[in-house]
């Protein structure tokens, strides 16, 4: 029996749309989702961790990060991530829409510090980048957008699923890498007591050990940067120091140089327990740590006395004070926050790296001469990372054939020189003052002909020293010489003023590279540098 065609019924409200359809957009993209098979967008939440992991895996074996520092990182990041997830959530009606934007914000964010060059810039010069970045983050918006108004039929659970596995990924590859570093992680220095002191310290001198960072020899200075400093070294002179105009320093870098002349020694020994081959750093930190010439002083009464460098080698000096400006970063958050875009807005105001590394150099120079104040004599350990870079001093007045790099020197010294007369006018004793160099200037070697010409402006250092008469010994003088190294200085201030004698070392120079800390070159052995496999790698000296 054929049924006979009547009128079409109407459609209830609540099924209006079905036929032709053309369901809400709110709800098509839950209908063309199957149930339980919706991907969650976990990608912002790993997005927003990874980077400060990467930030640790890269940099954590080579400075000795506590792991606890990246706790508030991290939550904020995630703080971050949540709020803007949140607001764009509500301002598109979907959760994963607004996962993909925020995803992108954070690769973004993340990644400008990197792609916009230095970590220390000396100048805001990032304008286009900041444009491109502006210009991306548009197009994400106008694509979650439109996708939204063309109401696609499509899910976006094939996306997020894909992102959460790049996602995921990223994060265990920095993840396992971490903890690689974490293994191989440097000693951090636990800060005295000084209760190990067996003496009451009576008598004997405060000694005052000023480290000025890549600051090179006179003739070095003038030949190479046009800047002459004799005016600054003839007034340490009229102050009773002691000028060494052959000096040099016995390693290339900040850490050999400092681990050799803090425990009056070099590093063979070091070199062979640990391996020519080996790129880890700890070994010369602990040195530095835990010195040999801090213990000797202890055990005789001494306070020590530290200063912030940002340097984070020379920062685990294991003293009974440090002292440092109240927003002090430690060197893994100012690496943290110059990946980020956070780099260029604080240099807009006036609170970039180079602002901060302004102020601590100029707060250690301020505050040294205060730093004896004492019942108990000091030794006060100042790493003052100037006039290596960046320029951030250049005195008025100077030709402009004088480089930065020269202007910077000549400027510290004149600030040297008032530290100095502050410290002599109000020390309750003659103090013992040593200012010189880590090492030189120059960052690379190419091994060929002017190889030695390139180490001689790498090791060639500035070195003064001013010792009071000790009534024990004969003139301090006769124990100073023109050619002296790091490696005997405490040598001679030991034998000088306390109860002990220790012979002089040669006085020798090395060289070796970044990636390979304990290959030593004789700087005055060429066969042994014109052997070695490459150029040296550019970078800042550690």
């Amino acid at each position: 029996m054929t049924r006979k065609a009547g009128p079409e019924r109407p459609v209830p409200p609540h099924l209006q749309g079905a036929r032709s359809g053309t369901l809400p957009a709110a709800r098509e993209e839950q209908a063309n989702q199957k149930p339980g098979r919706s991907a969650l967008p976990l990608h912002p939440v790993l997005f927003a961790i990874a980077p400060v992991l990467f930030v640790y895996a890269y940099n954590g074996a080579r400075i000795p990060i506590d792991p606890r520092e990246l706790l508030v990182p991290i939550a904020l990041s995630l703080a971050m991530t949540a709020v803007l997830w949140a607001i764009l959530g509500l301002l598109f009606h979907s959760a994963a829409r607004a996962a993909l934007l925020v995803s992108l914000f954070l690769v973004l964010f993340f990644l400008y510090g990197h792609v916009a060059g230095s970590y220390m810039p000396e100048v805001f010069a990032s304008a286009e980048l900041l444009l491109g970045g502006t210009v991306l983050l548009g197009i994400g918006v106008w694509l979650v957008v439109r996708r939204r108004k063309r109401r696609a039929r499509r899910s976006l659970s094939g996306v997020t699923v894909v992102l959460n596995c790049v996602a995921g990924g990223i994060l265990t590859v920095n993840l396992a890498t971490g903890l690689r570093a974490f293994a191989h992680r440097p000693p951090r220095a636990e800060h005295g007591t000084g209760q190990e002191a067996a003496a009451t310290g009576a008598g004997y001198p405060d000694i005052y050990y000023i480290i000025a960072d890549s600051y090179v020899r006179s003739d070095v200075l003038k030949s190479g940067h046009n800047a002459d400093n004799s005016a600054f070294l003839g007034k340490l002179e009229s102050l009773g120091f002691f000028v060494a105009d052959r000096a040099r320093s016995n390693y290339a870098w900040t850490h050999p140089s400092l681990a050799s002349s803090l425990n009056f020694t070099y590093l063979d020994s070091l070199a062979a327990a640990v391996g020519t081959e080996s790129d880890n750093g700890g070994p010369l930190l602990g040195m530095i740590k835990n010195s040999r010439l801090a213990g000797f002083l202890r055990r005789r009464g001494y306070k020590t006395v530290s200063f912030a460098s940002g340097d984070a080698g020379t920062d685990q000096f294991a003293a009974d004070v440090r002292l440092s400006p109240p927003w002090s970063l430690t060197e893994f958050q100012g690496i943290l926050v110059n990946t980020t875009l956070l780099r260029d807005i604080l240099i807009m105001r006036h609170a970039s790296s180079v602002d901060r590394h302004r102020d601590r150099v100029l707060y250690t120079l301020r505050n040294l001469p205060y730093a004896g104040r004492s019942r108990h004599p000091v030794f006060v350990f100042a790493h003052v990372l100037s006039p290596h870079r960046p320029f951030i001093f250049r005195p008025r007045g100077l030709p402009a054939n004088v480089s930065s790099y020269g202007g910077q020197a000549l400027y510290l010294g004149s600030l040297l020189e008032a530290v100095v007369r502050q410290i002599m006018a109000q020390s309750q004793r003659p103090p013992v003052i040593i200012i010189q160099a880590d090492h030189g200037l120059r960052e690379t070697v190419s091994w060929g002909d002017s190889a030695q010409s390139q180490l001689e402006e790498r090791m060639a250092i500035l070195y003064a020293a001013y010792l009071p008469p000790s009534g024990r010994r004969t003139e301090t003088s006769a124990l100073l010489y023109d050619s002296i190294s790091p490696v005997n200085t405490f040598r001679v201030v030991l034998s000088q003023y306390f109860d002990t004698t220790m012979a002089l070392l040669p006085d020798r120079s090395y060289y070796s590279r970044l990636d390979r800390p304990y290959r030593f070159y004789d700087v005055d052995r060429p066969e042994s540098y014109q052997a070695a496999d490459g150029p040296a790698r550019p970078g800042a000296a550690p």
